[in-house]
């Protein structure tokens, strides 16, 4: 018997004690250990991929941050902030729709074909990332106009709003690959899709040495000023510009016309071509992707929360030390991110359930990385933000060390709760988080007159101390519960 007749056999037998081979003949317990054994080392390569991919793309999102910070100075970076903040910070991953996470589950299944998984993938991502840049629209236009002084903004957060089906599409496609255990390709499209929006910046920008007359002439007035454009309007459309550029390589071996097109049909026809290859259809993978979808709602307003309350208290000067500040406590989540992949990918196995020890050891041995991380990040974060974006943002400093354990806790909560998600129970998470919610809120409320904006990154710490410890416990009690079935999870449900 090939590894691979052993693992399909693995997959019919899961949850019992003994494994069925395909002709339905019962083999010796022997069999799933070898299989296991063949499949460590696979899943340890998988894992250190994934992590440096992870680490590149956090290297290049904090080029990128400095590329950014540094040619439109503290005022300049709170305005691109602002102007991102509604489409991609708040409502990227919420807007999915669940998409991400129910089309990872059906390909974590095997039952489908794949590559009619990604068709119907790109086609939830057209809808959703349409249905998104709308929201997102329409909340900036009411977010900035009750805000003094921000109206302004508003038309470059609406162009920032076009690049959100692009992205709907690679992320629901990349699922795939991940749920098919294909990392190699989802570690290298992730890697060129983060890649493309800084080294469009780089061209665009280098150019501006071309353009200047004297040396008095700067880069936030140069090239882009000889387009008759402010830098930030040429930096929306150059971040708008490597959405669709960066999303190419994922869709290799993929006709997006046909897509549109297909998607089109399906809706008229009674029996479209994705039922015949038990293939979900958009409209299934939005009702079964609506506890996650709910799930990611509540983890992207909770983790994003400070945010709003500094654009919402702060001036336009004092978002843009923020906006450097969360880039650079950010490092804490890099290890964490990438395991959450796994994490998620061991909840969804219907062949094994995860032990007491295997589980406390994994959260113990992260708990540790990220204590250990965070005291060495409080010594030398000052040194590189001044190093990385000079003294001009010498003022991010006290918000990126109270952002540090907030931050370490959030990995941790990346890592554990991909866990429950996995096991098909996200609405824990969610609970967890609308609790936090509350009480961040509280918390800046009792604490601004005294400590002002620094009382929103201390209230970070809180509202993620608290998911942390609802959700460890959350895991713990689903580890030691029998699982009561051959199949732990089911794809959009929810035990």
């Amino acid at each position: 018997m090939s590894l691979f007749e052993k693992q399909v056999a693995i997959g019919s037998g899961a949850g019992t004690d003994q494994i069925w081979t395909l002709d339905g003949a019962a083999c010796d317990e022997t069999l799933r250990a070898e299989s296991e054994g063949a499949a460590k080392p696979r899943e340890f390569r998988h894992l250190c991929t994934t992590f440096l991919t992870t680490l590149s793309c956090f290297g290049v999102f904090f080029v990128q941050g400095m590329i950014i910070a540094r040619i439109l100075g503290p005022m300049g970076r709170g305005e691109f902030g602002s102007a991102i903040y509604f489409p991609r910070d708040i409502l990227l991953y919420a807007g999915l729709l669940g998409g991400f996470e129910i089309v990872n589950s059906y390909a974590k299944k095997k039952t489908s074909d794949a590559v009619a998984l990604k068709y119907s993938a790109a086609r939830l991502g057209i809808f959703s990332g349409a249905v998104t840049a709308i929201v997102a629209a329409i909340l900036a236009i009411v977010v900035f106009t009750l805000v003094p002084g921000k109206t302004y903004l508003i038309p470059v957060c609406l162009l920032c709003c076009v690049f959100l089906p692009f992205e709907h599409i690679q992320l629901n496609v990349s699922a795939v690959d991940r749920g098919k255990e294909s990392y190699s390709r989802y570690n290298f499209n992730r890697f060129i899709f983060a890649l493309a929006f800084p080294v469009l910046v780089i061209i665009a920008f280098g150019f501006n040495e071309l353009f200047q007359t004297t040396e008095q002439d700067s880069l936030y007035k140069g090239f882009d000023g000889r387009l008759g454009i402010s830098a930030l309007s040429l930096m929306c459309v150059i971040f708008v510009l490597s959405r669709v550029i960066g999303l190419l390589p994922t869709l290799r071996g993929m006709n997006l016309i046909t897509t549109f097109k297909s998607w089109l049909a399906g809706r008229i026809q009674e029996k479209s071509r994705t039922d015949e290859l038990d293939v979900p259809n958009v409209g299934r993978l939005l009702t079964e992707g609506r506890p996650y979808a709910l799930s990611m709602f509540a983890t992207e307003l909770f983790e994003r929360l400070d945010i709003f309350l500094i654009l919402a208290l702060g001036t336009i000067q004092e978002s843009g030390y923020y906006f450097v500040a969360v880039p650079a406590a950010a490092l804490l989540t890099v290890a964490p991110n990438a395991l959450g992949v796994f994490t998620f990918n061991a909840g969804a196995d219907p062949t094994r359930k995860v032990t007491l020890k295997e589980g406390v050891s994994v959260m113990l041995g992260l708990t540790t990385i990220q204590i250990l991380g965070t005291a060495v990040f409080m010594f030398i974060i000052p040194y590189l933000i001044v190093l990385f974006y000079t003294d001009a943002y010498l003022e991010a400093i006290p918000f990126a060390l109270w952002l540090l354990p907030a931050c370490a806790m959030k990995g941790y909560l990346q890592a554990v709760d991909g866990y429950l998600k996995g096991r098909g129970k996200p609405l824990i998470g969610v609970w967890a988080r609308v609790l936090s919610i509350f009480v961040m809120c509280a918390f800046v409320w009792l604490v601004f007159p005294k400590y002002q904006l620094i009382s929103i990154p201390m209230a970070a710490c809180v509202g993620q101390a608290l998911s942390m410890l609802i959700i460890t416990v959350a895991v713990v009690r689903d580890i030691i519960e029998p699982r009561g079935g051959n199949i732990a999870f089911t794809a959009g449900g929810s035990t």
